[in-house]
């Protein structure tokens, strides 16, 4: 006997949304969520912070000692996650080779291409000022800071702003209807939660060097960044409609307001006005400072998670998949 159900059927009963019947066929998902784990959320966010401490080494004033040792940090601690960013990459691609033949061309039209040749342009300018901080610490001959031209410290800063940015525009080329809505606001946010985590790590680790004078600039920084990206999401809850909702809604919402608005970015912000207005012994100082860093951290993290998760719902929805954002 044939139980089979007719898709004519399936359609006939599908629930009406507003009081209009769905127009979709046959109620079914149009696309298939992507099949991302914490990898690729890991990659995201490591792209990010990466990006960000490029930024942080331009704007650090190397007149003053204690921006110097900023710098210096900014820069080794962008080296080393340029280096791991394609190491977390490759244990999603499965297989090391995957990774190197997407370098066998560059693929303007492919944001995934133009990304990675990106961030081998990121590792090799952040490689240089590595180089150059070597060399003028003795650890290198002091004649090899002269093989690095000043101009890479912008060029670093700039190649960083791209990076931070790609992982936003890399979700926004997609067909997913969340993700293509926010075109406009998901790159831009991406740019500024990577800034203030990184300026969360930079906090960390000048804590834990000593370099306490670099850290209310740093702080001030984070803020900033901070406050773009809780206003750029807010825009884009209210603007995106329900291309939207998954990400502010639900389980993946409800995360989004506890781990990055609430916990990553108004308790931050409010330690950290904190530690501008109010001398603290530094013992407190630094667990201020400590606790404000790994909680922007988290935050930034579990908005990059809420973007993958909020993506993977929305296509499950037929409805807003068969009508894409302009």
């Amino acid at each position: 006997m044939n139980t089979m159900q007719h898709p004519d059927q399936a359609y006939a009963g599908a629930a009406p949304r507003d009081g209009v019947a769905p127009t979709t066929y046959y109620n079914r998902p149009l696309l298939k969520p992507p099949d991302w784990d914490t990898s690729v959320i890991a990659y995201l966010f490591l792209g990010g912070v990466t990006g960000g401490l490029g930024i942080i080494s331009m704007l650090a004033n190397p007149e003053r000692e204690p921006e110097q040792r900023l710098r210096r940090t900014a820069r080794f601690a962008s080296l080393v996650l340029a280096a791991a960013n394609p190491a977390v990459l490759i244990t999603h691609l499965g297989r090391p080779e995957r990774f190197l033949h997407m370098l066998r061309i560059v693929k303007l039209k492919s944001p995934m291409s133009v990304g990675t040749w990106g961030l081998v342009a990121y590792s090799g300018v952040a490689g240089a000022n590595v180089m150059r901080e070597l060399a003028e610490m003795d650890v290198l001959p002091r004649w090899v800071r002269y093989l690095v031209p000043g101009f890479l410290t912008q060029l670093h800063a700039l190649a960083g702003s791209y990076l931070a940015g790609y992982t936003g525009v890399l979700l926004s080329a997609t067909a997913n209807p969340m993700w293509s809505a926010g075109k406009r606001h998901i790159p831009a946010a991406c740019v500024c939660s990577g800034l203030s985590s990184a300026c969360a790590l930079m906090s960390l680790l000048s804590t834990f060097e000593g370099n306490h004078e670099a850290v209310p600039k740093v702080e001030r920084l984070e803020m900033v960044s901070s406050l773009a990206e809780l206003l750029l999401l807010k825009d884009f809850q209210r603007t995106g409609g329900d291309y939207a909702k998954p990400m502010f809604e639900g389980r993946p919402g409800e995360r989004l307001r506890t781990y990055t608005i609430v916990a990553g970015i108004a308790v931050p912000m409010a330690l950290n006005v904190l530690g501008q207005i109010v001398k603290l012994p530094k013992p407190v100082d630094a667990v201020r400072t400590t606790a404000a860093s790994l909680l922007t951290l988290l935050g930034g993290y579990i908005f990059r998670e809420t973007l993958v998760e909020g993506g993977k719902d929305a296509v499950r929805d037929p409805r807003t998949a068969f009508k894409q954002p302009k």
